[in-house]
């Protein structure tokens, strides 16, 4: 089993200390390094922030507008209501032909009645 003496333990805890202060330093100084970047970014391409800002407002836009979109299914319904929408249609436009015929049947027959009591009337 390995013993560990108060002298190894100081020396152990002295390598330690300045090995956890670097990892520190390290993290501070790329955090800020991070930030330094971005600021001459601003400062050389103009106001970034500002211009995802409305990249992100426009994104949102969009985003509601698809939103309210019909969807594949609304479509699909759609469809299907005209093709009822067209049967019906092509059943009344069978009838009113229907009617048609029999209109212009009672015409003649009426021209008929017409023009024989105006014979009638002349003799």
């Amino acid at each position: 089993m390995i013993e560990f003496t108060l002298a190894d333990l100081r020396t152990l805890f002295g390598l330690m200390l300045p090995i956890a202060g670097m990892i520190y330093t390290w993290v501070a100084t790329r955090q800020k390094d991070v930030e330094t970047r971005f600021a001459d970014i601003n400062r050389r391409f103009g106001e970034g922030s500002e211009r995802m800002d409305r990249l992100d407002s426009r994104l949102s836009r969009t985003e509601q507008t698809v939103q309210g979109l019909p969807s594949r299914n609304d479509i699909h319904a759609i469809e299907l209501h005209m093709e009822r929408q067209a049967g019906s249609l092509a059943r009344m436009e069978a009838v009113i032909e229907g009617t048609s015929k029999v209109m212009e049947r009672l015409e003649t027959i009426v021209t008929r009645h017409e023009d024989h009591l105006l014979k009638k009337g002349n003799s």
